[in-house]
């Protein structure tokens, strides 16, 4: 066999092994993308999945804490304040741990008094005194705080109000690092008013 021709051959053959390789490189992405919409799209439905068994379950409880017998409406009742509590510390210990700069941390009285009474906005240690001077540390030595978790527990509960346990973890971030903390309250959040009457700090 000529020289000539083996060169050609070669060639050939080098084209069609790029042109394979190219070829199934494609269909491999193709194949990657494909399932990677698929599993977005069922992470998806699964969300809406789960959103819509809370919902569901959710009503029922709330159809028993109202209409319920003598067995099950205290359950009913129990799950729904519960919840309302759950819910209710969540966005008043947003308010409370979320700030960047000394601006965000003055206004988070303003912001939780749409969900506490003013003795709560009033105690000092939540929201600092008066004039806001624990705000002037924040800027210089650039502290940010972002709330990580609120976990509430029922204790006692009636037709006014309810009371429970929350406990806040928070992670304080400065020039020197990230530090985590944790501070339990006793709380009671009046249900007429949709407001917290409490918050006291059990470890300042």
């Amino acid at each position: 066999m000529k020289r000539k021709t083996l060169y050609v051959i070669l060639a050939v053959i080098t084209v069609i092994l790029c042109a394979t390789t190219i070829f199934f490189r494609v269909k491999s992405d193709q194949a990657a993308n494909n399932l990677h919409d698929s599993n977005k799209q069922v992470k998806k439905e699964k969300t809406k999945y789960e959103k819509k068994k809370s919902d569901i379950s959710n009503n029922i409880y709330y159809y028993i804490s109202k209409n319920g017998d003598e067995k099950t409406k205290p359950v009913g009742q129990q799950y729904v304040n519960s919840e309302m509590l759950n819910s209710a510390s969540n966005e008043f210990f947003g308010f409370v741990f979320n700030y960047s700069n000394s601006d965000d941390y003055k206004k988070r009285k303003d912001l939780a008094s749409s969900i506490a009474t003013n003795d709560v906005l009033n105690n000092k240690t939540i929201f600092g005194n008066a004039k806001g001077s624990n705000a002037d540390v924040i800027d210089s030595l650039g502290l940010k705080s972002s709330l990580e978790s609120v976990t509430s527990y029922l204790n006692e509960q009636d037709n006014n109000s309810v009371k429970g346990i929350v406990i806040v973890k928070y992670v304080i971030n400065s020039s020197s690092g990230a530090k985590e903390g944790t501070k339990t309250y006793n709380v009671t959040y009046d249900k007429s008013q949709g407001k917290f009457a409490k918050v006291d700090s059990i470890n300042n």
